[in-house]
């Protein structure tokens, strides 16, 4: 019995239609790159220019991860509804709109409605682009790709930090409205190109039962790939309806996550992505107030993003190979080098702080990389959406509370969040330890691991 995997990677292979949806859903990783980057420094510029209090900055930071979960929630629940590419399209468009606007804002009360319907409209793309992404990409290299794309999300930080050195005066002043502008172009280009080159998956279409539109996609990707010699015959139809029958044959609901073949990985999953997301979130919020506090430079974020995209290049060299025990053993690695760093880091201080930043960076992205790679491929096609968005919502909601965390904590003692990233490091590699099964190297839907 054919199913798409194996037609993906033994007769449509890796072509032209892959590379075209690449470069759309890349767009939205580099946005989420400008974002990250932009965040804390945008909250150190205001607080000084608009004068705001403590409270005042943690709202502005938190809302915005309100709106991340508002989305990611819609993405689980409506996209597969919807369609993924309209949704990416239209989400796009109005997410370029926001930010523009945001370059515009003159009151604290029209920033903060920015920043959540921000969140929402990006929420709902963040977990898309690499669903896309993992549903026609061939099961051999798909940790690789997912690792260019994430390369995407280091570009776009690298590009803001430049934009940051040409802008700002420093970390409480500069052109900040310029820069929010010229930020939102990437969604407007991801917009456009959806339009242009984005496709539903054939795997999409196979589980939504929409058999004939199914076929056309592949004999669309075989004719963009130019496999000369594909020929979509009646028994490989027959092979991938009955593939397909048997995934969808399970009831999809949002109970079913915590049931069967997913019973010991959905809340582990939950865990460790929260875990993740916690030293993700307060590294960048605080950021810019660990440099302005020590007199540091944009230079140093420049740094960091260099050092990511360096660990980019490594993931990728090992993320589709079983030398280390497969992804689930790599989480359980970079781990445990994450917490030893932060230990040390909080005890030396100053003296390491731009050091323990630097290589927590550097892992931090290897961490995230193989996280999103594992919780892309272990769902089957029709839970993808609601278990990867519902894993994302509850990542994101980490960042809505977290500055109500790390800001009085900051007060305390402005190293002491690093000696919270070692306990979370720790947790989260007895967690990783936990995940029942890894899909390094198999394929997607596979019936054997899912049974």
């Amino acid at each position: 019995m054919v199913n798409f995997d194996q037609l993906l990677e033994e007769s449509l292979k890796m072509g032209s239609f892959q590379k075209k949806s690449l470069l759309v859903v890349s767009l939205i990783d580099f946005s989420d790159g400008v974002e990250k980057t932009i965040i804390g420094i945008m909250l150190t510029i205001l607080s000084h220019e608009w004068k705001l209090d403590q409270s005042e900055v943690s709202n502005l930071a938190s809302i915005y991860f309100i709106g991340i979960v508002g989305g990611t929630m819609f993405c689980a629940f409506n996209t597969d509804t919807i369609g993924r590419q309209r949704t990416l399209m239209l989400s796009s468009m109005i997410g370029f709109v926001c930010m523009l606007w945001m370059s515009l804002a003159q009151t604290y009360l029209e920033m903060f409605l920015l920043r959540l319907g921000f969140g929402f409209i990006f929420g709902t793309t963040i977990p898309l682009g690499h669903i896309v992404i993992t549903e026609i990409i061939p099961a051999n290299i798909r940790g690789s790709v997912m690792t260019f794309v994430a390369s995407v999300f280091i570009v776009g930080k690298i590009y803001c930090t430049f934009l940051c050195m040409a802008l700002l005066q420093g970390f409480d002043e500069g052109h900040w409205r310029i820069l929010v502008a010229l930020n939102s172009l990437p969604l407007l280009l991801c917009c456009i190109g959806s339009v242009i080159y984005l496709r539903e998956s054939p795997r999409y279409y196979l589980v939504k039962q929409q058999y004939q539109q199914a076929f056309e996609e592949i004999e669309l990707i075989a004719l963009q790939n130019n496999s000369q010699n594909f020929q979509l015959t009646n028994n490989i139809k027959e092979g991938l309806i009955e593939n397909s029958q048997q995934i969808i044959r399970s009831e999809t609901n949002f109970k079913q996550l915590f049931k069967g073949k997913y019973e010991g990985f959905t809340l582990r999953m939950w865990i460790v992505f929260i875990l993740t997301s916690f030293i993700e979130c307060s590294l960048y919020i605080l950021m810019p107030f660990w440099l302005h506090q020590h007199n540091k430079g944009f230079e140093i974020i420049l740094f960091m993003m260099i050092s990511e995209l360096i660990a980019n290049m490594c993931i990728y060299k090992v993320i589709d190979s079983k030398l280390f025990g497969g992804r689930q053993k790599l989480v359980i690695y970079i781990a445990l080098i994450i917490g030893v760093i932060s230990l040390i880091t909080y005890i030396q201080g100053e003296e390491l702080l731009v050091f323990g930043m630097t290589t927590i960076s550097f892992f931090l992205k290897m961490m995230f990389t193989t996280e999103m790679v594992i919780m892309n491929e272990n769902y089957t096609t029709q839970f993808r959406s609601m278990g990867v968005g519902l894993t994302q919502t509850v990542g994101k909601f980490t960042g809505a509370i977290i500055p109500f965390i790390i800001f009085p904590i900051f007060e305390i003692d402005p190293f002491l969040p690093f000696l919270l990233y070692f306990i979370c490091m720790l947790i989260q590699a007895i967690f990783a330890f936990q995940f029942p099964f890894d899909m390094t190297q198999v394929e997607l839907d596979c019936v054997k691991v899912f049974s």
